[in-house]
């Protein structure tokens, strides 16, 4: 795997052979005084000597750049600030033919690196490696500045459409290899990352290793990739396809990627790749489809049959459970038998449980963050079926309104009051305060007062209300009506008259009781007092009054 990697490197980056320039200046004599020449032929031996060697050594090669950089930002303030154009095409010359000795001199390194790590073993292919990263950096440098070197001459007036060709030429190739190397060194990682599924984990250590090693290639490779693209843009060259595959294999959204041109290709891309998987994938995902829903429909059946079978269990289970406490456990197990369908029906998709079932439980704590107040309804639901301080059907007074209990589950409660009024309560407001179930005993009692006038008999008054109820058929015989003087009010004498009925019988024998009560009292003569207030009215004599205010008038002035 490193031998392959290794070779890819060395030819993408050194089949690209040297531009020429069309003034040919190899025997201009140095006779200039400008220091400049003198450091340019200093430099140009120093390369000459540097390519006779057999390993190039990255030492001397060090020195070489930082004095050529040097020399570049002096030979730039010369161009900039003096008018000198023989001079400045000449140096310009000679720098040209220096970058074309520089990139030689890399390009033979490089091919003696692709044919080392051939025999080399894998411990000493790391240092080939690492080689190559060095030759590869210096060359991306040496073509920039090349191309700098270029465009100064062209604005010297030297004739450079041959050299410039020769460049656009050389940058093309130099991008289309590196253009394929990424595309099979992302074929090698895909492949690694395949075989990472079922190799045993002893064999896991030295892929992962290889992975390592081909992703950082590919990073070494697209950065040389990006420098040439800059370079071909400068040359008008369609970069189009090169900033697709940067953008498919790194993922990162530049202002390049931007471009229209590069928008519509990835389209095209993306289009044509979903042909191809729709193609080859479609049948087997109609099928999957199909299983998809049967399993979806089997398990809602399933779901029906099992909710039936829990209702007719716990309906006739000694515990006797409330109407509330059996809905729930039919509606768990349904939803229950309809998740674990969903669960299988997804996983004949191909979706992983794994991963899907661990996002639901973060997802859960989340949520439960989010949604601390139905929570809290929850668990107050729970704890009302638990305890069971009502059922359906019951009379209750709850969160201080008064209805029958219709429906409940483990969030709200729904109650119906007298008045055909459907209230949904949540279950936390219930829970938190006093629940009155009215209808949760089997009898009750009715507690009615009525009034007599002071001057009336009061046994007689005793013996008419005793003779109501107990001609009344759903006043209870036990226990027995209470029939008392409770209070000596200002203007009545109070009786207190309450029988046991049935709950269900509690409004019927309310109304009826103090209908039939007016109706008894009027035949008897026994008046029923309503609130007096004796006003007394004095007069006095106004000739009096008038004579007091004369006085009082005189007194005043």
């Amino acid at each position: 795997m490193k031998s392959k990697i290794t070779l890819v490197l060395a030819l993408a980056i050194g089949c690209a052979s040297p531009v020429t320039l069309a003034a040919n200046s190899q025997g201009t004599s140095i006779t200039n005084p400008n220091p400049l020449f003198q450091q340019m032929e200093a430099l140009q031996q120093d390369i000459n000597t540097l390519q006779k060697q057999a390993e190039l050594n990255r030492f001397e090669e060090s020195i070489i750049d930082r004095k050529n950089d040097a020399l570049r930002q002096s030979l730039a303030e010369q161009l900039k600030h003096t008018n000198q154009v023989d001079e400045n095409k000449q140096l310009v010359t000679q720098q040209i033919h220096l970058l074309q000795s520089l990139l030689s001199a890399n390009n033979q390194d490089l091919k003696r690196l692709s044919d080392t790590s051939k025999v080399a073993s894998d411990t000493e292919k790391d240092a080939v490696q690492f080689a190559m990263q060095k030759r590869i950096t210096a060359m991306d440098e040496y073509y920039a500045d090349l191309s700098t070197t270029l465009s100064w001459a062209a604005e010297l007036g030297i004739d450079i459409s041959k050299a410039e060709n020769q460049l656009e030429q050389d940058l093309q190739k130099r991008a289309d290899f590196l253009y394929n190397s990424v595309l099979f060194l992302d074929s090698q990682l895909s492949d690694i990352n395949d075989r990472l599924a079922y190799v045993p984990e002893e064999g896991k250590a030295a892929l992962q290793e290889d992975g390592i090693r081909i992703t950082g290639q590919i990073n070494l490779l697209i950065l040389s990739l990006e420098s040439s693209i800059a370079l071909l843009e400068n040359y008008g060259v369609d970069t189009t396809e090169y900033k697709q595959l940067l953008f498919t294999v790194t993922g990162d959204i530049s202002t390049d990627v931007l471009d229209f041109s590069v928008i519509i290709g990835l389209m095209k891309e993306w289009l044509g790749a979903f042909k191809d998987w729709a193609m080859e994938h479609t049948p087997s995902l109609i099928v999957k489809i199909f299983v998809f829903g049967v399993i979806l429909w089997l398990s809602r059946s399933f779901a029906k049959i099992v909710g039936k079978a829990v209702r007719k269990s716990v309906s006739h289970s000694t515990m006797k459970f409330s109407v509330l406490m059996q809905d729930f456990f039919v509606s768990m197990a349904q939803k229950g038998v309809t998740a674990l369908g969903l669960l299988i029906a997804l996983s004949q998709l191909g979706i992983e449980l794994g991963p899907l079932l661990t996002g639901f439980g973060v997802a859960g704590v989340i949520i439960g963050f989010a949604l601390q107040d139905t929570l809290s309804n929850f668990a107050s639901g729970m704890m009302i079926l638990i305890y069971r301080p009502f059922d359906v059907g019951d009379l209750v007074k709850v969160a201080g309104i008064s209805g029958t209990v219709s429906h409940m589950s483990l969030v709200s409660t729904t109650i119906r009051t007298v008045d055909n009024q459907r209230l949904v309560i949540p279950n936390n407001k219930i829970w938190g305060d006093t629940i009155n179930n009215i209808t949760a005993e089997k009898t009750r009692r009715v507690d009615m007062t009525f009034g007599i006038g002071y001057g009336d008999d009061i046994d007689q008054a005793k013996q008419v209300f005793s003779d109501i109820l107990q001609q009344h058929p759903k006043v209870l015989k036990s226990p027995e009506p209470m029939i008392y003087v409770h209070t000596l009010n200002e203007s009545s004498v109070d009786f207190i008259v309450r029988p046991w009925v049935r709950t269900e019988d509690y409004w019927d024998v309310y109304w009826e009781v103090t209908e039939e009560v007016k109706k008894q009292l009027d035949r008897n003569g026994i008046s029923i007092p309503f609130p007096q207030r004796d006003v007394h009215v004095y007069q006095h004599d106004l000739s009096q009054n008038t004579t007091l205010d004369l006085v009082t008038q005189v007194a005043s002035k």
